[in-house]
C-alpha cells in the first residue's frame, strides 16, 4: 500500500491518484492527515505539501488540486534531464522535481479547454493552442513518461515495491461517414455525383460509378471484409463507429432506413462491436442525439454505449454530460483532427473529470493517437512519411505500457482516389502495432 500524506484530501487529488496509482499501477492508495501516522508508517509513502516531513518521497504541491473553481493558468513548460515537465517545484528538495499530480490533473482533464474562446471552423479547439503543442510533446505520451520516472524514484526508495500495471494494447477503430461510394444513395444524390463528376473532369469516377451500380465491380468503400480479416490475421478486435444521421451539411452518408445501410449493420454487429458516430448537428440537438443512438441500437438489438464524435468535434463538459446521460460508457474524441499525439497527454483510457462540477463520472475516455485524415489532409505528409512517424508513436505507447488507438476510415482503405497507397500504410500499422 502507498500512503500519502496531504494536509488536504479535494476531489481532484482522489481521482488523480486513483488514475495514475490505482488504475494505472494497480497500486493500492491510502490516505492521511495526520503528521504521526505518515511518520510511524513503514511502507511505501508519499508526502504531499508545502513542506517536507523528511521521510518518504516528497512532491511539493502547486495548489491546483484544492482549488475548487477553474482558472486562466499561466503554466510553463521547464525541462528536467530532457523530459518536459509542469508545475516544477519551488523550493530546493531532494524529492520529486515537479507536482507529477497537478501536471497530470490538468492534461488528462483538459483544463486549459475550459476558459478556452479559440476555435477552428468547425467549432474544436485548436491543437495549436495547446500546451502539449507549443511546448513539443505532443506527440509524447507524456503523462505515462512522467508517472514511469515517478516509480522508478519510489523504486530507489522502496526496492520491494509491488506494482500491477497493465500491459500495452492496441485498438484498432474504423468510423464509417460513407459506408458505400456509389451503391445504396438517392437517384438525386447519384444524379448530382454524376455531375459533380463530369464538371471536374472526374471521368473515371463516371465510368466506376456505373460499373458499381451495373454490378460489373464492387464498391470503393466495400472494404469491411478485407478489415474483419486483417484484424482477424493479427487477433485484434474490431470497433466501429456508425454515422446513423439524416442526410444533410457534412452528415452524408447512405440513407439510415435504406435497405444497404441496415444489412451491413446487422453483418457488423454479428461479429464486431458497433458504436455511433454522432452527427454534427447532434452537437447543438440532443433530440437528434437520442434518435440516432435509439435507430442504431433497434438496428443492431443491442445496446450503444460507445460513442466517437464526428469530425472529432466535442464541448466541455456538455458533450460528455449528455452522452452520459443516453447512456454511452466510453468514448472516443479525445484527439485532434489537425495532429497526430495526444490530446489529453495519456496514452491510457480515464474517467471524465467534469471540472464544472469538480466531479469525477462514470464514462470512460479512450484517447485516439492516430487518424488517416491527420496525415493526409491536414499536415499533408505522404503515406511513408506518416508511416514513420506513426512507428514511433508505436513505439512510444508500447516503451510504457499504454493504450495505443487509432482511428481510419473505411473509405481511406479503399486504395482508390486520393486514398492510393494508404492501405499498405494501414496494413504496416496494424502489424507493427499489433506485434
Amino acid at each position: 500500500m502507498l500512503l500519502i500524506f496531504t494536509s488536504s484530501i479535494s476531489t481532484r487529488l482522489r481521482y488523480i491518484v486513483q488514475l495514475l496509482f490505482e488504475d494505472i499501477y494497480g497500486l493500492k492508495t491510502e490516505f492521511t492527515l495526520s503528521a504521526e501516522e505518515y511518520l510511524q508508517y513503514a511502507g511505501p509513502k508519499v508526502a504531499y505539501g508545502k513542506v517536507d516531513p523528511g521521510e518518504g518521497l516528497f512532491m511539493e504541491a502547486s495548489g491546483l488540486l484544492f482549488e475548487q473553481t477553474i482558472f486562466s493558468h499561466e503554466v510553463p513548460v521547464r525541462m528536467h534531464r530532457e523530459t518536459p515537465v509542469l508545475f516544477e517545484s519551488v523550493a530546493k528538495h531532494d524529492g520529486f522535481p515537479f507536482d507529477l499530480l497537478a501536471a497530470s490533473f490538468y492534461l488528462v482533464s483538459r483544463y486549459e479547454e475550459y476558459p478556452s474562446v479559440k476555435f477552428d471552423k468547425h467549432g474544436r479547439f485548436p491543437a495549436s493552442d495547446s500546451l502539449a503543442y507549443r511546448g513539443g510533446f505532443l506527440e509524447k505520451p507524456i503523462v505515462n513518461i512522467w508517472l514511469k520516472l515517478f516509480i522508478e524514484k519510489l523504486r530507489q526508495l522502496y526496492p520491494g515495491l509491488m506494482t500491477h500495471q497493465r500491459s500495452y494494447r492496441y485498438l484498432p477503430t474504423i468510423d464509417i461517414d460513407h459506408a458505400y461510394a456509389y451503391k445504396f444513395r438517392t437517384l438525386h444524390r447519384t444524379i448530382v455525383g454524376i455531375g459533380r463528376s463530369f464538371t471536374r473532369g472526374h471521368l473515371l469516377e463516371v465510368a466506376d460509378r456505373f460499373r458499381v451500380l451495373a454490378g460489373l465491380r464492387s464498391d470503393p468503400y466495400d472494404n469491411y471484409t478485407f478489415i474483419r480479416d486483417l484484424h482477424e490475421l493479427h487477433d485484434l478486435p474490431t470497433l466501429w463507429f456508425l454515422l446513423f444521421a439524416d442526410y444533410g451539411g457534412d452528415d452524408n452518408n447512405i440513407p439510415v432506413h435504406g435497405r444497404g445501410l441496415s444489412r451491413l449493420v446487422k453483418d457488423l454487429s454479428s461479429w464486431s462491436e458497433v458504436g455511433i458516430h454522432p452527427s454534427l448537428s447532434s452537437n447543438k440537438h440532443v433530440k437528434k442525439l437520442k434518435q440516432e443512438i435509439h435507430g442504431l441500437s433497434l438496428l443492431t438489438g443491442k445496446e450503444i454505449t460507445r460513442s466517437r464524435q464526428h469530425f472529432l468535434k466535442f464541448s466541455f463538459p456538455s458533450t460528455f454530460q449528455q452522452l452520459g446521460e443516453m447512456g454511452i460508457k466510453d468514448e472516443f474524441s479525445m484527439g485532434y483532427a489537425s495532429h497526430p499525439g495526444f490530446r489529453a497527454g495519456i496514452a491510457y483510457p480515464f474517467r471524465f473529470f467534469n471540472l464544472s462540477t469538480n466531479m469525477s463520472t462514470e464514462i470512460y475516455i479512450h484517447p485516439v493517437s492516430l487518424m488517416d485524415v491527420t496525415f493526409r489532409d491536414y499536415i499533408h505528409t505522404g503515406p511513408e512519411e506518416s508511416l514513420e512517424r506513426i512507428k514511433q508513436m508505436i513505439r512510444q505507447v508500447r516503451s510504457c505500457n499504454g493504450e495505443l488507438i487509432s482511428l481510419w476510415h473505411n473509405e481511406s482503405l479503399s486504395d482508390y482516389g486520393r486514398w492510393k497507397g494508404w492501405r499498405r500504410v494501414y496494413e504496416q500499422m496494424v502489424a507493427l502495432a499489433a506485434e
